[in-house]
C-alpha cells in the first residue's frame, strides 16, 4: 500500500481503517473512565487490539511483554511516573522503538512540562479538551505520516543506516509530501555514518532556501564535529537569539566551549539549558561536573540536589546522586560553623537516610551511606562520631561478598579522609589492577588520594605540572593558575598540584593585588590537601605557603 501517492481523503476512506485494524494499542491514564472512553473511541476507528495501563509501572511492564504500535499516554498520571518519564524509560529500555507511535495527551501547559516533553520527542501531542472527531483528525495525520516513514524507521532501528539513507533519497526523488521529514532524517543519518561533509552540504542546501531551525541545529552539530568551533558557536548563538527555548542549541554550545577548554562558558551554557528545561537528570549531573571543574560549590550542590529531585521516578535515578550531594557538603562545611553550614550538614544526613530507605534492598548502598556519613562527620568537625562509625563501616564493608566499585571507591575516600593514606592507596592500587582497561574508573581512582595511582594519571599530572611551572617561571601567573586548575579537575587531592596553585596565586596576588576568586580557590585547595603533617615530604613547603596565605588571604587560614 503506497500511502504517499493517495490523497488524504482517499486515505481516510480506504486505508485508515485497515491501518488501525492491524495495530496493537496501549492507553495509559490514571482515570478508569478515560481509559474506557479512549478504548471505545479507538475501536470505532477500527482498532481491534487495545490494552490499558493505570500508571507508569503498568505501562512499562506492558511494553516489556508486548510490542505496541501505538501508545496514547496522558502526561499527568498523579503519583508516580508522568508521561514524559514513561516515554523516556521505554525508549531507554528499548521496549518501545521509533517504529512505534507515542502520542502524549495533556492538559498541562506549564513551561517545564512542554519543554521537557519536547526533549523526549513524542511523535505527537493531543491537548485537552478534545472531541472524538478532533482526536480522529489528529491521530489520522500522525499515523499516516508514521506509516509512510516506517520503512526508514525500521532500517534505523535495525542499525542499517545506509539502507535508511537510500530510502530517504528515493522518497525525496519521488517528491513525497514528507520530503521535508526525509531531509531532516537524512542529515541525521549522514552524521551517524560520519559523513560530515555530506551533512554539511545538505544543511547548506536547506538553509540556502529557508532558515529552518532543525537545519541550523544540524549545521551547528556538524561544524562542532568538524572542529570548526567559531562557525558552530555563531550558528548556535543565532538560534538562541531567535528563541532561547531550543535547549539542544545550549547543549551544543556547551560542547563547543568544552572543546576549547573554556569550562566557565560551558557551565553558563549548561545552566541556561537547565533553566529552559529543568527536568533532565543527566544535564544536572553534567552541570555538577562542570561546577566542580570551575570550583563553583554553590552550583555543584544545587545541581546534585536537582539530580535527586528530578531523578525520582526516572529511569536515570541513581543512588550516587544522594552520595554526591552529601560528599560535597562534607567538603564545603569544613571549618565553617555558620548556621548555613549546619543546615547543609543536616540536609546531607537527610539525603543519606533517604538513600538507605529508597534502596533498602541493596546492602551495598547501606555500606556506602555509612562511609559517606563518616566523611560528613569529619567535614563538620565531629571527629569522635566519625571514629565511632569507622569500625561499623569496616564490618559492613567486609560482609559484602563482592563490593561494587562505587562502594570500594567510597571506602578509599573515607580512609583518605581519616588520614589512613597507606591503606587507601593499597585498596586503590588493587582496584586499579582489576580495572586497568577502564579509563573512567582509573580517573576516579586517581582523583581520590594525594597522588595519581595509574601510569597514565602520573604521566598527565607530571606533564601539566611541568607546563604550569614553566608559566610560573616566566611570570605568566594567570596562565600557570589555569594549567594547575585544569590538572586539579582530574586530580583534586594532589598535594603538589594544590600547593603549586596556591604558590601561583600568591605570586599573582603580590603582583596584582587581592582577588576574591583566588581566595575561594586557596580555601578549596587547603580543604583538598587536609593536614600535611611533619612526616610528609611537602610539609615544609606547605607550612611556608600557609604563613604566606595568612598575610594575603587571612580569612582562608
Amino acid at each position: 500500500m503506497n500511502l504517499d501517492l493517495k490523497s488524504e481523503n482517499e486515505l481516510r476512506q480506504i486505508d485508515i481503517v485497515k491501518i488501525y485494524n492491524n495495530k496493537k494499542c496501549l492507553i495509559v491514564d490514571d482515570f478508569p473512565e478515560i481509559r474506557g472512553s479512549l478504548t471505545r473511541t479507538l475501536r470505532t476507528f477500527g482498532v481491534n487490539s487495545v490494552d490499558t495501563a493505570a500508571n507508569g509501572e503498568e505501562a512499562i511492564r506492558a511494553c516489556s511483554f508486548k510490542k505496541y504500535d501505538i501508545v496514547l499516554c496522558d502526561y499527568n498520571l498523579g503519583a508516580g511516573k508522568d508521561g514524559q518519564q514513561i516515554l523516556e524509560e521505554v525508549r531507554y529500555l528499548r521496549v518501545l522503538l521509533m517504529t512505534s507511535l507515542f502520542v502524549m495527551i495533556t492538559g498541562e501547559s506549564s513551561r517545564e512540562m512542554v519543554l521537557g516533553a519536547l526533549e523526549c520527542q513524542p511523535d505527537d501531542y493531543i491537548t485537552k479538551p478534545y472531541t472524538q472527531q478532533s482526536l480522529r483528525v489528529r491521530l489520522n495525520k500522525a499515523i499516516v505520516r508514521h506509516e509512510t516513514l516506517l520503512p526508514i524507521k525500521k532500517f534505523i532501528s535495525d542499525g542499517d543506516y545506509r539502507a535508511a539513507l537510500d530510502t530517504c533519497n528515493q522518497m525525496i526523488a519521488d517528491n513525497s509530501r514528507y520530503a521535508g521529514d526525509c531531509l531532516k532524517i537524512k542529515g541525521q543519518l549522514h552524521f551517524l555514518l560520519k559523513q560530515l561533509k555530506e551533512a554539511q552540504k545538505l544543511y547548506e542546501s536547506v538553509l540556502g532556501k529557508k532558515p529552518l531551525v532543525w537545519a541550523k541545529l544540524g549545521m551547528g552539530k556538524t561544524q562542532l564535529a568538524l572542529g570548526n568551533y567559531d562557525s558552530a558557536e555563531e550558528i548556535l548563538n543565532s538560534i538562541i537569539e531567535e528563541d532561547e527555548r531550543y535547549v539542544e542549541a545550549h547543549d551544543l554550545l556547551a560542547e563547543v566551549h568544552k572543546e576549547r577548554k573554556d569550562f566557565a562558558a560551558a557551565q553558563r551554557a549548561t545552566e541556561n539549558a537547565t533553566r529552559v528545561s529543568p527536568k533532565s537528570v543527566l544535564r544536572h549531573r553534567q552541570l555538577a561536573e562542570l561546577a566542580e571543574q570551575n570550583n563553583d560549590d554553590e552550583i555543584a550542590l544545587k545541581s546534585h540536589q536537582n539530580a535527586i529531585k528530578w531523578g525520582f521516578n526516572s529511569c536515570h535515578e541513581s543512588e550516587q546522586d544522594y552520595f554526591n550531594y552529601a560528599r560535597k557538603v562534607s567538603e564545603v562545611v569544613q571549618g565553617d560553623n555558620s548556621n548555613n553550614a549546619k543546615t547543609l550538614t543536616r540536609q546531607g544526613h537527610n539525603f543519606l537516610d533517604r538513600a538507605r530507605k529508597r534502596f533498602a534492598d541493596r546492602p551495598e548502598i547501606a555500606v556506602q551511606a555509612q562511609l559517606v556519613e563518616i566523611q560528613l562527620h569529619l567535614g563538620s568537625g565531629e571527629q569522635k562520631k566519625a571514629e565511632a562509625a569507622v569500625e561499623k563501616a569496616r564490618e559492613m564493608y567486609n560482609d559484602l561478598a563482592t563490593p561494587p566499585v562505587e562502594t570500594s571507591l567510597e571506602m578509599a575516600r573515607t580512609l583518605h579522609a581519616m588520614n589512613n593514606e597507606d591503606e587507601a592507596r593499597e585498596l586503590l592500587t588493587q582496584l586499579a589492577a582489576r580495572h586497568e582497561n577502564d579509563p573512567d574508573i582509573l580517573q576516579m581512582i586517581d582523583g581520590i588520594t594525594g597522588e595519581p595511582i595509574s601510569d597514565k594519571g602520573k604521566v598527565v599530572a607530571t606533564k601539566l605540572t611541568k607546563a604550569g611551572i614553566e608559566h610560573y617561571e616566566t611570570k605568566n601567573f594567570a596562565e600557570a593558575i589555569d594549567v594547575f586548575l585544569e590538572a586539579l579537575a582530574n586530580y583534586p587531592k594532589h598535594i603538589g598540584l594544590n600547593l603549586n596553585l596556591i604558590q601561583a596565586i600568591l605570586a599573582d596576588t603580590e603582583a596584582n593585588g587581592f582577588s576574591e576568586r583566588y581566595e575561594k580557590l586557596c580555601r578549596r585547595s587547603l580543604r583538598a590537601v587536609g593536614t600535611v603533617g611533619p612526616e610528609h615530604k611537602q610539609h615544609k613547603r606547605y607550612a611556608f605557603l600557609y604563613r604566606q596565605l595568612g598575610k594575603h588571604y587571612p580569612n582562608v587560614t
